[in-house]
């Protein structure tokens, strides 16, 4: 009787033996068989995960990266100039706490005949205080007591006792004095006096003395300092199409033609007129923007 002869190359197993050794094998022979059986089984293995890890790196080279967002620069800029806002008002409503300077006015605007007098004496030193904390930005610091009404305005004669809820009802004051709940609010860009053509954005910080609500502290900033971040082809609009910031001054508060290509509160861009358009959101408190730039 003839052995069978067992060949092993780790490329392919071929297998010999005499027809008349099958039945008679031995546990040596069955030993060596179940040795190349697990070597096939090896081969076998590893060839399957080099052609998995092959297939999952095509498919991977495939995959588009996904698409970085694109961040405004004028973006850090908005920022800065908001936060530095921020702190001015949170700064100067501080100094009227301080010195308690909303009661002393509203005792002046009820005085009779000599009230305004007193106050425009007083003016003058309340606004060294308000200035001393404050980085200059601003074309009006305005005060307003707790029955809504203006005991102080660093520029504005005409406002002086009047009433926003009644007399100044559809002006920023107005909206920036039913924020009076909160902390800080912003008062997005509006023309004021109404009609005057000088557009303004009102920063409001809310007056506590002794835990109890006396009144908002208003910093009115002009926009000129916002346009200077603007190059010639960008501009500023709201979150319903209009234009807030724009060297066009004739266009505020008008709606910008493309705002319905444009998803609210999102990134994106768009072709119009054979231009290209990118636009970025922009949010502050009660500011919301989109910067609108053609690229």
């Amino acid at each position: 009787m003839k052995r069978g002869l067992y060949f092993i190359d780790y490329n392919r197993v071929v297998l010999h033996w005499h027809p008349s050794d099958v039945l008679s094998a031995s546990r040596t022979h069955r030993a060596r068989i179940d040795i190349v059986e697990r070597i096939v089984m090896k081969k076998m293995v590893s060839l399957s995960a080099a052609v998995l890890l092959a297939l999952t790196f095509s498919c991977s080279a495939k995959k588009k990266a996904p698409l970085r967002q694109e961040i405004s620069p004028l973006d850090g800029k908005l920022s800065a100039f908001f936060m530095l806002c921020s702190r001015d008002a949170a700064g100067g409503a501080k100094v009227v706490e301080k010195h308690d300077i909303v009661k002393m006015l509203t005792h002046f605007l009820r005085m009779d005949g000599g009230g305004k007098k007193y106050y425009l004496l007083e003016r003058e030193h309340i606004s060294e205080m308000i200035l001393a904390v404050t980085e200059g930005l601003y074309s009006d610091f305005i005060l307003i007591n707790k029955h809504g009404v203006v005991v102080y305005s660093r520029e504005n004669d005409d406002i002086f006792g009047k009433n926003v809820r009644t007399g100044l009802s559809d002006s920023p004051l107005a909206r920036c004095f039913a924020r009076q709940d909160q902390d800080l609010h912003v008062e997005d860009v509006a023309a004021f006096p109404s009609g005057s053509g000088r557009y303004g954005i009102f920063i409001s910080s809310r007056i506590v003395v002794e835990n109890s609500f006396n009144g908002i502290f208003i910093l009115q900033a002009g926009i000129d300092k916002i346009e200077g971040y603007l190059d010639g082809k960008t501009e500023i609009i709201d979150y319903e199409g209009r234009y807030r910031i724009t060297p066009r001054r004739e266009m505020i508060m008008t709606e910008h033609p493309l705002f319905e290509l444009m998803e609210q509160g999102k990134a994106g861009s768009l072709n119009a007129g054979g231009k290209h358009y990118r636009y970025d959101p922009f949010e502050f408190r009660g500011i919301r923007w989109l910067i609108v730039g053609e690229r």
